[in-house]
C-alpha cells in the first residue's frame, strides 16, 4: 500500500463573509427593537430595558473600535489590526 497524500487546496473564504459590519449592524438594531419593544410595554422589568441599553451600547462601542482600526489600516499605521483592509483594492 502506497500512502497518498493529496494537496488540496482549501478556497479563500469569500469576502462578504468576512465583512464584521453586517452582523454589528444587525445585532445593534435588534437591541434597538427590543428596548423599544419593552419600553412600549406598560408592566416593564427594568433589567431588561438596561439589558437592552447596555447592548446597544456595546454595539456602538464596538463599530467605534472597528471604524478606528479599520481607518489605521487604511492609514498604513504599523500598530493597526490586521486583515481589516479586505475589500481594497
Amino acid at each position: 500500500m502506497t500512502d497518498e497524500t493529496t494537496d488540496t487546496q482549501v478556497p479563500p473564504i469569500p469576502t462578504y463573509l468576512l465583512d464584521p459590519r453586517p452582523v454589528v449592524i444587525l445585532g445593534t438594531l435588534a437591541w434597538t427593537l427590543a428596548l423599544l419593544a419593552h419600553m412600549l410595554m406598560t408592566d416593564v422589568d427594568m433589567r431588561t430595558v438596561v439589558l437592552c441599553a447596555v447592548g446597544i451600547g456595546v454595539g456602538a462601542l464596538g463599530s467605534l473600535v472597528y471604524a478606528l482600526q479599520r481607518r489605521a489600516v487604511l492609514r498604513g499605521s504599523a500598530g493597526a489590526q490586521q486583515g481589516l483592509d479586505f475589500d481594497t483594492v
